[in-house]
């Protein structure tokens, strides 16, 4: 018979994963193609695809309904038709590009769904994985955060999830740690993960602390997590 302990943690996980799930379901490539024919299903995705590719690219200053719809192959009519403004793609874009970690923090459950700590430390490492081929686009989305309040408030929004995510996992990795530690613990993971994608995308690309970022970033969050 399963102790408390462990049914507590297991009812945290399901609650997690339950949560990652609803995140994945509401993703603008799936909310948005709801009830459309697969056509259109696939047009949606092709947009969000190419916003990211010219958002990484060029930047929010420089992106444009016109010049998506031309790196998309589609007529500015179809992009407009899903999204009537700039912003709104922005936004759904972006959204999209947050379901992508979704995605794989769900595959971190499954993969090692016993241990909320392996989890929690997979998920980081793949953060730094990560941003070896995708620092240009935190750079962009950065920017874009710092253009106007309502684009600030958007990536605020977006980092929420993943905040609560971190937070409930370290909860369940280590209980002994106090609310006001595992809010310490989840800004100083963010802090070390964002930097390091940073300092990726500066290079340069020899230098040997970059080369190790994976495995020291795991074993500082360890540490991290595991102090009393």
């Amino acid at each position: 018979m399963k102790d408390f302990a462990e049914r507590q943690k297991e009812r945290g996980l399901n609650t997690i994963l339950a949560y990652l799930e609803e995140l994945r379901a509401s993703r603008p490539s799936v909310a948005l193609a709801e009830g459309r024919s697969s056509k259109g299903a696939q047009t949606i995705a092709t947009i969000l695809a190419a916003a990211r590719e010219v958002f990484t690219r060029d930047g929010h200053a420089k992106l444009s309904l016109r010049k998506v719809a031309e790196e998309a192959g589609v007529a500015l009519g179809n992009v407009t038709y899903y999204f009537p403004a700039k912003r709104d793609l922005l936004e759904a874009m972006l959204r999209e590009a947050l379901a992508e970690y979704v995605e794989e923090h769900i595959r971190q459950f499954e993969a090692d769904a016993d241990s909320p700590l392996e989890i929690l430390l997979n998920v980081v490492t793949f953060y730094v994985v990560n941003a070896r081929q995708s620092h240009r686009f935190f750079y962009q989305m950065w920017g874009y955060a710092g253009s106007d309040e309502t684009a600030r408030e958007t990536v605020r929004n977006l980092y929420r999830p993943i905040g609560r995510f971190i937070y409930y996992m370290a909860k369940a990795a280590n209980p002994s740690l106090t609310d006001r530690r595992i809010r310490q613990i989840v800004l100083q993971l963010f802090s070390l993960e964002e930097g390091v994608k940073l300092f990726i995308g500066l290079g340069p690309h020899d230098d040997p602390a970059l080369k190790t970022a994976e495995r020291d970033i795991r074993a500082l969050a360890r540490r991290l997590l595991t102090e009393a």
